[in-house]
């Protein structure tokens, strides 16, 4: 039986910083096709402008799939006739992963009059949010890393962040694992991480898991591996490469180890690339899993892209959010689009997700701005994602 969280560490709200957005990082895809504009459709109103934020050739983190998968949303959206009527016109902004370039990014939506950012991704909320929260321009499907995208009135994220953190933790114990190991990065703000997770597991009557420090140069996993294998689970929050790589090199030493990977972290590229080691392993997710038929017309829209990736599904959500609040709008405005937003419930981004309602903030302070607290666990089988759950509300976790 799960205990109700009491309290709630208040600098825990950037915990996924350190692990989420580097397990989320998406990547050039195989080939294939995106969806063509078609030239015949006309349109009844001026058009709109939308703006997607994503870094791209940078050094660390790299996401060119969440641009083409906004340029696909807003291609449909238009060859459907835009959003009542008004073309949309994308603006892709790079922010390099650099914070200055991308409060760059939010001075250009302020300066072309953007309706809205949609989409995208960014570790770089704390210079962005700001400058939008000034203008006026909502922020639809924010990354949800920063305290701002967690708190502003201007941001709609459309994933848990966080608390899923707990929840992932919470799950092991309810698996029945006698001990836990929490695998991340050696860095300052993955201290957050394993409080969070930690918390989940004591909700559920469990002990503290064993926190396994990672450098950031390792290359080679297999002391990680096997370390991990100390515990009978172990909970992943490392770069798709480098949990692809511990599974395997837990699998060549015989270690008998379940995997648990952080929101994110449990994609098609880490089963394909794990060779196999990480079959059956167990994540936690806001949307229906990319084999689904729900996901049909963004497969349709663009076979360029590994649809599997959280925030390239959180891209395409947004934009169907976006179509969503703003079917009954006479003027499309940065003004109306947020106001539109700020009274909108049972939005589920066309059968993507379970519904959400605007309108309830989160009953935590610092993290008011999580609106999609439903999450279901899904499980790597063979080369697939399969959902091994209905969806869950979390609030009760946290006494709401």
């Amino acid at each position: 039986m799960r205990s109700v969280i009491k309290k709630w560490p208040a600098l825990a709200l950037t915990a996924v910083l350190a692990t989420s957005f580097a397990a989320c990082s998406a990547e050039d895809g195989d080939g294939g096709e995106t969806v063509k504009e078609d030239t015949d459709v006309t349109f009844t109103g001026d058009p709109v402008k939308v703006m997607t934020i994503a870094p791209v050739d940078t050094a660390a983190i790299n996401t060119p799939e969440i641009v083409t998968a906004a340029e696909a949303a807003t291609i449909t959206i238009n060859n459907d006739g835009g959003i009542n009527g008004h073309k949309v016109e994308l603006i892709s902004c790079n922010d390099g992963n650099d914070p200055n370039t991308a409060a760059g990014c939010a001075r250009q939506a302020a300066e072309e009059g953007v309706v809205a950012v949609v989409g995208g991704f960014t570790t770089s909320g704390t210079a962005i949010v700001p400058i939008l929260e000034e203008a006026g321009i909502p922020f639809v499907g924010a990354t949800a890393f920063s305290a701002e995208e967690l708190s502003s009135k201007i941001s709609f994220p459309l994933v848990s962040g966080a608390p899923a953190f707990a929840e992932i933790g919470a799950r092991t114990e309810e698996d029945g694992c006698q001990s836990t190991s929490i695998v991340l990065y050696d860095v300052p703000t993955a201290l957050k991480a394993v409080d969070l997770i930690n918390i989940g597991i004591a909700s559920a009557g469990g002990e503290k898991g064993t926190h396994i420090k990672v450098p950031t140069t390792t290359t080679n996993f297999s002391a990680v591996a096997k370390a991990a294998g100390e515990s009978e689970c172990a909970i992943l929050g490392l770069p798709n490469d480098q949990i692809a790589a511990l599974a395997a090199a837990g699998k060549a030493q015989g270690e008998d180890t379940r995997y648990y990977a952080v929101q994110g972290a449990l994609n098609q590229k880490v089963i394909q690339d794990s060779n196999g080691a990480m079959e059956g392993a167990v994540s936690a997710v806001n949307f229906v899993p990319a084999s689904d038929p729900v996901w049909d017309d963004a497969k349709a829209a663009s076979s360029e892209i590994d649809w599997s990736y959280p925030y390239v599904q959180n891209t395409w959500a947004a934009y169907q959010v976006l179509v969503q609040v703003t079917a009954d709008l006479d003027e499309v405005t940065s003004a109306t689009v947020l106001d539109a937003l700020g009274r909108a419930s049972g939005i589920d981004a066309g059968g993507l997700m379970s519904p959400v309602d605007f309108t309830k903030e989160f009953p935590v302070p610092g993290l008011n701005r999580v609106f999609n607290t439903n999450v279901q666990f899904v499980r790597a089988k063979g080369t697939d994602i399969e959902s091994v759950s209905d969806f869950e509300d979390i609030t009760p976790l946290f006494g709401g």
